[in-house]
């Protein structure tokens, strides 16, 4: 099984949307990114560890971006 990366951007203006790739770091990248581009404030953007996820932050009360691994066609 190959894994894959997702970056979940979770805006509430917008539909939760995945983005997906092949290395952690580029996920991490971008969400970051993302977080800094729809924060008010640079400072507005909250990271936290959270167990299982390869990276989480909120930039407002209500959005957030997070990173997490998947095993591609992993079985439910």
């Amino acid at each position: 099984m190959s894994t894959i990366y997702v970056a979940m951007i979770c805006d509430r203006h917008t539909d939760p949307e995945p983005f997906l790739f092949s290395t952690a770091q580029a996920a991490i990248e971008h969400a970051k990114s993302c977080a800094l581009e729809y924060a008010r404030e640079p400072e507005d953007v909250e990271e936290e560890p959270i167990n299982g996820w390869l990276y989480y932050a909120r930039y407002s009360e209500e959005d957030s971006v997070w990173v997490l691994a998947k095993q591609v066609d992993e079985p439910s």
